[in-house]
């Protein structure tokens, strides 16, 4: 069995940053929809043209930041791990985020 993760863990390891995107990115979706709100809330009373900032902003370059800042963090997290545990970490994440998504109706 520890054989078969460590091959598995080796074919996974030349896609650790892809792999981080996509969790990044499947926990982006997810929580989104929540943090669009909380900014809206912020923003409700502004003007549009502020409004509008906001929303750019966050979108383009809060969104854009964070993928790249937590798909670096990620990458390197995984990096660290050892061949054996390193497809257990990844299912089990993706499992954890299919449970959240779950729990928050986006699934």
């Amino acid at each position: 069995m520890s054989g078969l993760l460590m091959d598995l863990g080796n074919v996974m390891r030349s896609y650790n940053s892809d792999i981080a995107l996509a969790f990044v990115a499947s926990l982006l979706v997810i929580v989104g929809g929540d943090i669009n709100r909380y900014i809206k809330g912020l923003v409700r009373s502004t003007h549009f043209l502020v409004r509008m900032s906001v929303f750019i902003v966050v979108c383009t370059f809060g969104y854009g930041a964070l993928t790249l800042i937590l798909t670096k963090v990620i990458t390197i997290q995984l990096a660290a791990l050892s061949s054996l545990y390193l497809p257990l970490v990844i299912i089990s994440s993706f499992i954890v985020l299919g449970i959240y998504a779950e729990r928050k109706r986006q699934i």
